[in-house]
C-alpha cells in the first residue's frame, strides 16, 4: 500500500515538474554575486523547490535528533527512579517485618 501511495505521489510531482517546464520556458538571469547564469525559469523554480525541501528536511532532522537525545535522557532518569522505588518498597517491607517482630516480642514480655 505504501509503495502504491509513494508511486502515485512521485508521478504527481513529475507531472507538476513537466507542467512547470512547459509553461515557464522563459530565460531568467540569476544574480549570484560572482556569476550571473541565464537559466530557464522552470529550472530555477525546480532548483528552489529542491533547496526548500532539503532545508526543511535538515531542520526536521535536527529537531528529531534533539528529541531522541531528550528521550534517551528521560529514559535513564525513569530507570533510576524505578530502581529507587523498588528499593524503597523493599526497605518498607523490611521495616514492617521488624515492627511486627518487635510487636511480637513486646506481647511476649507482657504475658
Amino acid at each position: 500500500m505504501f509503495k502504491l501511495i509513494s508511486f502515485t505521489v512521485t508521478l504527481f510531482i513529475l507531472g507538476i515538474g513537466m507542467v512547470l517546464g512547459v509553461l515557464n520556458p522563459a530565460p531568467v538571469t540569476l544574480d549570484l554575486f560572482l556569476i550571473r547564469p541565464t537559466l530557464p525559469l522552470s529550472l530555477v523554480l525546480a532548483m528552489m523547490l529542491i533547496l526548500g525541501v532539503l532545508l526543511g528536511a535538515g531542520v526536521i532532522l535536527v529537531q528529531v535528533a534533539q528529541l531522541k537525545w531528550r528521550l534517551r535522557k528521560q529514559i535513564k532518569i525513569n530507570q533510576k527512579q524505578s530502581s529507587q522505588i523498588i528499593q524503597l518498597k523493599k526497605d518498607q517491607v523490611n521495616v514492617n517485618k521488624t515492627l511486627k517482630e518487635s510487636d511480637n516480642s513486646l506481647l511476649k514480655l507482657e504475658k
